[in-house]
């Protein structure tokens, strides 16, 4: 085993808690948290999504996906309108209970994005983005076609 992944990894989950942790603080006065906050600025960000664009895009299953729809739909976050073409097809919306949410998350990821960077030139944060986004390929090339096959 590569001595270098035990860290990549430890520091990976160590982010991904504190980044929960800071979410969830941050949206506590919005009935959301981490979870749901991807979900709410993408349907904000592409009104008349549909699950399945959205499925794509977060890489999560149809599942998961459903259930946190149907939290926003109860919450009055989003509401949902049937295709005039294909009434199985259903697109989201946000609504305007939603749009202070979106206004927090993004406030939340400017802080959240300027102090995770600090001190750090903006020649190593692209690379560690793309660094980042090249390891996330390669990882959802073997999730996810199990999650497919299956």
């Amino acid at each position: 085993m590569n001595n270098i992944f035990p860290n990549i990894g430890r520091c990976i989950s160590i982010l991904d808690r504190l980044m929960k942790m800071y979410y969830d603080h941050g949206l506590a006065d919005f009935e959301i948290g981490w979870g749901q906050q991807f979900y709410v600025e993408y349907i904000y960000d592409h009104p008349g999504t549909s699950a399945q664009e959205m499925v794509e895009y977060i890489r999560v299953d149809k599942a998961t996906l459903t259930k946190i729809i149907k939290k926003l739909v109860e919450i009055g976050y989003v509401e949902t309108a049937s295709d005039e073409k294909d009434r199985r097809i259903r697109h989201l919306y946000l609504t305007e209970k939603g749009i202070p949410a979106v206004n927090r998350i993004k406030e939340i990821h400017s802080d959240f994005y300027n102090t995770l960077c600090s001190g750090i030139s903006s020649k190593d944060i692209q690379l560690t983005e793309r660094t980042m986004e090249q390891m996330m390929e390669n990882i959802n090339q073997k999730v996810w076609h199990r999650m497919e096959e299956s």
